[in-house]
């Protein structure tokens, strides 16, 4: 039975010819791409932003219960949830911290005719509208540079117009959100922000998918697949009004603009993706598959496939972004090569550099009594900031000038690092570093101090004399410009931010300015054998290639042993005296919080005319209402 079945299969399937198979295969194509056109043009955009019919009804029969009871929403969390908010004297209250049930306010009770009342204003020039503005930013209670932004941005968005409400996308759901709301104000000094217009939706279902962790092959394919699951997750608890990404995921782009087809403002801090990652392949052209003689090679032509597939996605998600915010001439000069259609597409692509509290910095006043000889490294626990690197290089410089030395002298600079552990990742990374300081036998030279408060920070750049940055295109620095700000003369890596925006000034010779001082690394990537010489190089320094000049930098023992051995004149009082002043003059208004927010608040007022545009032309009749 069985074979006499394969043979009429056969026969059958043999008298449709190639050409007829093929179009069937088309024609399904065809209807996949047509059904996903319509899952996220026309189902979606309805499910997430138009309630059930008689919704009103639903929602007065909760107000005029005689007691406290849950909404009956379904699946509509989004819109019946953007509705309570956007009428609410409190949009606070309409969290899912403690779980996704739907309650309605005591006091918008109490208040219910003006409540009802706020739900109707729904056209887009109603000048009473309020907007949600959505900050896409899972790790918002973690204490980086780019939480300091978030914080900066949502008091800066809720200061430039008090109809405008701020919700928080975060996957800490352990993290109550005063809690949070605390840990802005202690760490980062941001004060006097309006909790009652700030709501955080916490993200429960695919948080783990933006972690790189999580993904042990094509990590960054995953992670924009995670990003885009997380997005969705998102809109479908609470739909915001104009999209604000913080913390650089663009897979949520597509969600934003192609789904709620809202504005979207992204503020970069790196670009996942950059041209020169090309160079380190075999291949760098389609035409190379001539080249392709063995299984190796083919390996290697897939993987050039797959990064330049991975490139031009990137390309095109980036199109969707409406303001793109650079943090610095580092990041902004990628953005241009890479985002290529956003100026062709009328986008505008910007320079905003963190809020850095400089003016507080520099105007606060100094702890008393003179600063030790310390080398500060103000950075979180992470292998990219190449704390190992400076330890190392650090034993090379005792053992060259001081190889018997077992305790700190006066004149021998010891190290202080001060971070914090995000992960669990970062927290191996902090044990691994104290483990090789035992090793090294640096125990009396190095000290550890984690997860710092904001005072405490402060107190280490008042007394320390040097501050170190050794991250290889360190895409800013915030920890520099703090160094820069509050006196410590910066030791830093030059590359990216530290060298092009941060610790500028007259340049005496290529490593180091009226500023501060500047080291490279054998360990560098970009480091090239070929340039370097011994010729006119009688310091055995490292030659690099910067903008097309040839510069040449010393190592970091190199650095440490001219300054503090060598030369020592160039770190005499009188000489730090006029570089730490130089330094805070430079950056006093540059990197301050209020330059941040003023600049910040022109780009909202942009972003708002954005969102009426697009509410009366992107969107359907139905959905422009909603």
């Amino acid at each position: 039975m069985v074979r006499r079945f394969d043979k009429r299969s056969q026969l059958q399937f043999n008298q449709y010819p190639a050409t007829t198979l093929i179009m069937w295969f088309i024609l399904g194509v065809l209807l996949v791409i047509y059904f996903i056109h319509q899952v996220f043009n026309s189902i979606l955009p309805h499910y997430f932003l138009v309630p059930s019919q008689k919704w009103q009804d639903s929602i007065l029969k909760v107000v005029n219960y005689e007691k406290p009871i849950y909404l009956k929403v379904s699946h509509k969390r989004s819109s019946f949830r953007r509705r309570l908010v956007l009428a609410s004297e409190i949009p606070s209250f309409y969290t899912n911290f403690i779980n996704n049930k739907l309650k309605i306010s005591p006091q918008d009770i109490a208040n219910k005719d003006e409540f009802m009342q706020e739900m109707r204003r729904r056209d887009v020039n109603d000048p009473k509208r309020r907007l949600l503005y959505g900050f896409f930013h899972p790790y918002a209670n973690n204490g980086g540079g780019g939480e300091k932004v978030l914080w900066e941005a949502v008091k800066a968005t809720l200061d430039q117009n008090e109809k405008n409400i701020c919700v928080i996308y975060t996957t800490n759901v352990d993290a109550e959100p005063l809690s949070i709301l605390r840990k802005a104000r202690d760490k980062f000094q941001v004060e006097d922000l309006d909790h009652k217009r700030i709501l955080f939706i916490y993200l429960r279902r695919f948080g783990k998918f933006i972690d790189s962790s999580y993904w042990k092959r094509l990590t960054i394919v995953g992670q924009l697949f995670g990003t885009f699951l997380l997005s969705l997750e998102a809109a479908f608890e609470l739909s915001p009004d104009v999209w604000v990404d913080t913390m650089g995921l663009p897979g949520s782009y597509f969600v934003a603009s192609i789904v709620l087809r809202i504005p979207i403002i992204a503020y970069v801090h790196y670009p996942i993706l950059q041209e020169n990652m090309f160079n380190k392949l075999k291949y760098n052209y389609i035409s190379d598959i001539k080249k392709v003689r063995n299984k190796p090679d083919v390996f290697s032509f897939v993987k050039f496939l797959y990064w330049s597939c991975l490139y031009w996605v990137y390309v095109y998600i980036g199109s969707y972004v409406d303001v793109t915010l650079a943090n610095g001439s580092w990041t902004f000069n990628h953005m241009q090569k890479i985002w290529t259609y956003n100026r062709a597409l009328g986008n505008e692509v910007d320079i905003l550099y963190p809020p850095c509290g400089t003016e507080y910095l520099v105007n606060e006043k100094a702890e008393n009594g003179t600063r030790t000889n310390k080398l500060l490294y103000l950075a979180q626990f992470r292998p990219e900031k190449r704390h190992i690197l400076v330890l190392k290089e650090y034993q090379q410089f005792l053992l060259n000038n001081y190889p018997n030395i077992t305790f700190p002298r006066a004149e021998v600079p010891t190290l202080l690092f001060a971070g914090s552990c995000r992960t669990k990742d970062d927290t191996a990374t902090l044990e691994f570093l104290q483990q090789e300081v035992k090793t090294l036998e640096l125990d009396k030279f190095v000290e550890f101090a984690v997860d710092c408060s904001y005072d405490e920070i402060v107190k280490y750049l008042s007394t320390c004399k040097f501050g170190l940055n050794a991250m290889w295109n360190e895409h800013f620095g915030i920890g520099v410009v703090e160094y820069v700000a509050r006196g410590c003369i910066p030791i830093v890596h030059a590359s990216a931010g530290p060298l092009l925006d941060i610790v500028t000034g007259e340049r005496f010779k290529d490593w180091y300015n009226t500023t501060g001082f500047f080291f490279k690394s054998f360990a560098d990537p970009d480091f090239d054998p070929s340039l370097q010489t011994t010729k006119d190089n009688k310091e055995k320094y490292l030659v690099f290639e910067v903008n097309g000049e040839k510069m040449e930098f010393p190592t970091l023992e190199q650095l440490l042993s001219t300054i503090f051995v060598t030369d020592r004149s160039l770190i005499s009082d009188e000489a730090m005296g006029r570089m730490r002043t130089t330094g805070q003059q430079l950056v006093v208004d540059k990197f301050s919080n209020k330059m941040f927010e003023d600049k910040w608040k022109r780009h909202i007022e942009k972003v708002e005319a954005l969102e009426k545009e697009y509410r009366v032309e992107r969107r359907g009749k139905l959905e422009s209402v909603y």
